[in-house]
């Protein structure tokens, strides 16, 4: 073969040599395309006017907030909570406030370790008194503090306290008196309170059924009120009267 050959030889060789660079190019020029395909997909789209920073903080938000569900879940708990009614009255420059009125089923709450536990059914009302004065004082020992309701039977009380009133008194058929007592040492409560001053923690603790240890079914928290009448001194005879419907057990 003569020169013409060789030379149509080496044109064919850089021929194919330009083609195989070609497509090795366009090979690579597509993986390009590939990748950037790839990492356009996980981009965060954002809509017009809010760049990709915005839209990060606004995921994230989203992502730490409080489930839904636990806060349904506490809103019902929060709900389903009895409130404790407030009642209060006002007489001759003391408001008294019932705090708390419950039904025990011992005596315990009332008596000293040395005494004896009685079953039975009674009633147990915390007070919070308040002198709402300018310038007297409100002597807790000229008020009377009693219980009416349909079901009590006052007439039953001394054949099982004698003369003793601290439970339970007669004073009319449905109306007994009790002691305002402390807390602290079960001792009756006869305070001076002074204009401004509170007293906490005191208590009435009457004996609703004194012939037996069962329920009285008579006595229930909407036929029961509260009597605190001014026995003594200033305005004596005026009372007031607090109901005890709403007050749970």
């Amino acid at each position: 073969m003569g020169k013409t050959g060789r030379s149509f030889r080496r044109t064919g060789l850089a021929l194919c040599t330009a083609a195989v660079l070609a497509l090795v190019a366009v090979g690579l020029a597509s993986c390009g395309s590939t990748t950037t395909s790839k990492k356009s997909t996980s981009t965060v789209k954002t809509p017009p006017g809010v760049d990709s920073g915005q839209a990060a903080s606004t995921t994230a938000s989203s992502t730490s907030s409080t489930p839904t569900g636990t806060t349904s879940q506490s809103t019902t708990d929060a709900t389903s909570q009895s409130k404790t009614p407030s009642n209060s009255a006002d007489l001759v420059g003391g408001r008294f406030t019932v705090v708390g009125a419950t039904r025990p089923t011992t005596n315990k709450s009332a008596i000293s370790s040395s005494a004896r536990e009685v079953p039975g059914d009674y009633l147990e009302i915390e007070l919070a008194i308040f002198n709402t004065g300018t310038n007297s004082l409100a002597d807790l020992s000229e008020y009377s503090f009693r219980l009416t309701s349909p079901g009590i039977a006052a007439d039953t009380y001394a054949d099982y306290y004698g003369t003793s009133g601290t439970y339970g008194a007669y004073v009319n058929t449905n109306v007994i008196s009790g002691s305002l007592l402390s807390y602290s040492d079960l001792s009756p409560v006869t305070y001076k309170v002074k204009v401004g001053e509170t007293v906490s923690k005191v208590f009435l603790f009457y004996d609703l059924n004194p012939l037996t240890d069962a329920p009285n079914a008579g006595v229930t928290k909407a036929n029961t009120n509260l009597v605190i009448y001014k026995a003594s001194g200033t305005d004596y005879g005026t009372k007031v009267a607090i109901p005890l419907a709403g007050y749970p057990d």
